[in-house]
Protein backbone atom coordinates (compact mmCIF):
# COMPACT_ATOMS: atom_id res chain seq x y z
CA UNK A 1 0.00 0.00 0.00
CA UNK A 2 1.58 3.47 -0.72
CA UNK A 3 1.76 5.80 1.82
CA UNK A 4 1.19 9.66 1.44
CA UNK A 5 2.87 12.13 3.43
CA UNK A 6 2.44 15.89 3.45
CA UNK A 7 5.02 17.92 5.68
CA UNK A 8 3.89 21.54 6.39
CA UNK A 9 7.18 23.69 7.07
CA UNK A 10 6.90 26.64 8.37
CA UNK A 11 10.04 29.06 7.90
CA UNK A 12 11.87 31.43 10.07
CA UNK A 13 10.97 35.18 9.08
CA UNK A 14 12.68 36.42 6.51
CA UNK A 15 13.67 33.05 5.27
CA UNK A 16 10.90 31.32 3.47
CA UNK A 17 12.50 31.84 -0.33
CA UNK A 18 16.14 30.29 1.20
CA UNK A 19 14.32 27.51 2.83
CA UNK A 20 12.18 27.33 -0.63
CA UNK A 21 15.44 27.30 -2.80
CA UNK A 22 16.78 24.01 -0.56
CA UNK A 23 13.43 22.31 -0.79
CA UNK A 24 13.56 22.63 -4.44
CA UNK A 25 16.80 21.27 -4.32
CA UNK A 26 15.09 18.10 -3.39
CA UNK A 27 12.71 17.82 -5.65
CA UNK A 28 14.77 15.71 -8.81
CA UNK A 29 17.10 13.53 -7.19
CA UNK A 30 14.10 12.90 -4.64
CA UNK A 31 11.80 12.16 -7.55
CA UNK A 32 14.53 9.74 -9.26
CA UNK A 33 14.07 7.57 -5.82
CA UNK A 34 12.97 4.05 -7.17
CA UNK A 35 10.06 4.33 -4.65
CA UNK A 36 9.17 7.83 -5.18
CA UNK A 37 5.41 7.94 -6.70
CA UNK A 38 4.88 12.02 -5.77
CA UNK A 39 7.50 14.44 -4.41
CA UNK A 40 5.81 17.95 -4.96
CA UNK A 41 6.47 21.29 -3.41
CA UNK A 42 4.23 24.25 -2.82
CA UNK A 43 3.86 27.44 -1.19
CA UNK A 44 1.09 29.01 0.66
CA UNK A 45 -0.80 31.96 -0.88
CA UNK A 46 -1.56 34.03 2.42
CA UNK A 47 1.31 33.21 4.18
CA UNK A 48 4.55 33.16 2.28
CA UNK A 49 6.66 31.45 5.17
CA UNK A 50 4.45 28.37 4.89
CA UNK A 51 5.85 25.80 2.89
CA UNK A 52 3.79 22.59 2.03
CA UNK A 53 5.81 18.81 0.91
CA UNK A 54 3.12 16.43 -0.93
CA UNK A 55 4.78 13.25 -0.88
CA UNK A 56 3.66 9.90 -2.31
CA UNK A 57 5.95 6.87 -1.68
CA UNK A 58 4.99 3.40 -2.74
CA UNK A 59 5.98 2.08 1.02
CA UNK A 60 7.20 2.78 4.70
CA UNK A 61 10.39 1.27 3.67
CA UNK A 62 10.65 3.67 0.22
CA UNK A 63 9.94 6.10 2.58
CA UNK A 64 12.87 5.28 5.12
CA UNK A 65 15.25 4.88 2.40
CA UNK A 66 14.27 8.53 1.04
CA UNK A 67 15.34 9.63 4.67
CA UNK A 68 18.77 7.65 4.44
CA UNK A 69 19.92 9.19 1.49
CA UNK A 70 22.41 11.57 1.46
CA UNK A 71 20.63 14.12 -0.10
CA UNK A 72 17.86 14.20 2.25
CA UNK A 73 20.87 13.85 5.37
CA UNK A 74 22.34 17.09 3.64
CA UNK A 75 19.19 19.14 3.52
CA UNK A 76 17.84 18.54 7.27
CA UNK A 77 21.45 19.74 7.86
CA UNK A 78 21.29 22.99 5.68
CA UNK A 79 18.21 24.07 6.78
CA UNK A 80 18.14 23.88 9.86
CA UNK A 81 19.55 27.65 9.90
CA UNK A 82 15.76 28.64 7.99
CA UNK A 83 13.22 26.43 9.64
CA UNK A 84 11.40 27.21 12.20
CA UNK A 85 8.32 24.01 12.48
CA UNK A 86 7.79 21.42 10.65
CA UNK A 87 4.84 18.88 11.03
CA UNK A 88 4.97 15.67 9.27
CA UNK A 89 1.74 14.34 8.44
CA UNK A 90 1.60 10.13 7.18
CA UNK A 91 -1.40 8.71 5.93
CA UNK A 92 -2.99 6.19 3.53
CA UNK A 93 -5.68 6.94 0.72
CA UNK A 94 -8.73 5.66 1.14
CA UNK A 95 -10.70 3.93 -1.88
Amino acid sequence: MSLTLIAIIRAKPGHADSLQERLHGMLAPSRAEAGCLQYDLHRDIKDAELIYMIEQWQSEEALAEHEASPHFQAFVKAAEADLAELDIRLMNRID
